[in-house]
């Protein structure tokens, strides 16, 4: 019988939840105050780490903190975006309210009904990056390394590409379409 090196994956998820649990809790301290909790039933999923959230007659838009999925247009961005949908469409969650980011949009932890932590779940099942541009947890750079080593969900693609960087490439890549901001027109064609 092979001996295994890796620890089985469900108890990843429990390490990494409760680890994640305790870093939030050591946030909430440090900042001298507890995030607002909003608790309502997702209605529309944007991306993989964005949707909709109904309050009572509100609508908040919610960016799940510490994690980067797919954008649009690159791999892996459908199942990202289905891995969200099959976690909390239609479902109640509560949501810990951090900050707004420069779109308006709230960002923020989110748990099911089971006080299982989404972002972090994202992450393990290899449906996210871990953005550790905002977040330095170290649970959930250990559930992406465990992903990766497991070739777990994008980590399954031969050379994945982060989402900042693919976005970065896109800016550069509409920057490069000349000054003029028409497409560049090789010699001898006609546009």
């Amino acid at each position: 019988m092979l001996k295994s090196n890796y620890m089985p994956t469900r108890f990843y998820h429990i390490l990494i939840f409760i680890l994640c649990f305790f870093t939030q809790s050591l946030t909430a301290q440090q900042t001298g105050k507890a995030p607002e909790k909003v608790k309502g039933k997702v209605v529309r999923i944007i991306d993989g780490d964005t949707f909709e959230l109904l309050v009572k007659k509100e609508t908040y838009k919610i960016r799940l903190s510490a994690i980067d999925a797919p954008e649009k247009g690159q791999d892996y961005y459908q199942q990202s975006r289905q891995a969200l949908a099959d976690l909390v469409f239609g479902k109640i969650v509560t949501v810990e309210l951090l900050n707004k980011d420069r779109y308006q949009r709230w960002v923020g932890d989110v748990y099911n009904s089971n006080n299982a932590y989404i972002n972090g779940w994202l992450i393990a099942d290899g449906n996210a990056w871990h953005y550790v541009k905002y977040s330095k947890s170290a649970p959930l750079a250990a559930s992406e390394a465990n992903a990766r080593r497991q070739k777990l969900g994008l980590w399954a693609q031969a050379k994945p590409i982060a989402p900042w960087l693919y976005r970065k490439e896109s800016r550069e890549t509409s920057n490069d379409k000349g000054k003029t901001g028409k497409k560049k027109v090789s010699k001898g064609k006609t546009a």
